[in-house]
């Protein structure tokens, strides 16, 4: 941690927070949670730096570490807008791949040699145009797995979850996050764009931190439009290429 400073690093930025600008630190289970101070009216919720899936000894421990280093405040000093003492640093950093991104790099090597065997052995006009319908294929399957499963999840959860209104519990910087207990008295946490005080969700009663919020039928009909339309084009790359393939080793 730099002096005098706490180094946020997320969505490959590097954002130095003062400690004066921070109000509180939470840690809950392994998620973290930065509020900055604010200087606005007290029902304007303060902007929360979020981040999730971590370990939870690191999130206990950096929680112990930033509340030892908080400045004591003098009762009726004047607050301060955390969001204007902070310094974002574009730096971008080396990165573990994710499977996503191995696997798509794993699909455009297979492409690439796909391609070339297509070329000395002498395959048609259509392999000029070949990597821009083998690129749809790539796009179009994850337009249909990421839409398929948000639709899926709000098919199931809406049948087989438990619904409950949700609360209004702060803003992050860019989402809205709503509070929910579930069944056993629990509380969660779900971030979605802001609809209000209050959102309708629908949890997993197996998984109570998994849930969904209900979603009118233009957007299920949107999302379904362009999945079909996403799975479509991926279809017609993969035709086009098992096509030339074959024209290709025939000769």
């Amino acid at each position: 941690m730099p002096a005098g400073h706490v180094l946020w690093e997320q969505d490959r930025q590097t954002v130095l927070i003062p400690l004066e600008a921070i109000r509180e630190v939470r840690g809950r289970g392994r998620d973290l949670e930065l509020e900055l101070t604010s200087a606005t009216r007290s029902d304007s919720p303060a902007p929360v730096y979020v981040l999730h899936d971590a370990s939870a000894a690191a999130v206990t421990a950096f929680c112990a570490a930033v509340r030892a280093r908080l400045p004591e405040r003098a009762p009726g000093a004047p607050a301060v807008d955390g969001d204007d003492l902070i310094t974002v640093v574009s730096v971008r950093r080396s990165r573990r791949p994710s499977v996503r991104a191995l696997l798509i790099a794993s699909v455009s090597t297979a492409f690439v040699a796909i391609d070339v065997t297509i070329v000395v052995l002498g395959g048609s006009s259509w392999i000029l145009v070949l990597p821009v319908f083998q690129l749809y294929v790539v796009v179009g399957v994850l337009m249909g797995l990421i839409l398929g499963r948000g639709l899926y999840d709000g098919w199931r959860l809406q049948r087989h979850g438990i619904t409950v209104v949700a609360e209004l519990d702060r803003y992050t910087d860019r989402k809205a996050v709503y509070r929910y207990v579930d069944h056993h008295g629990e509380p969660h946490h779900h971030m979605l764009t802001y609809a209000g005080q209050e959102a309708e969700l629908s949890y997993d009663p197996l998984d109570p931190g998994r849930a969904t919020a209900r979603m009118p039928f233009h957007e299920r009909f949107g999302m379904a439009f362009m999945a079909v339309v996403g799975l479509s084009l991926a279809c017609a790359g993969l035709w086009l290429t098992g096509h030339e393939l074959v024209v290709a080793l025939r000769g």
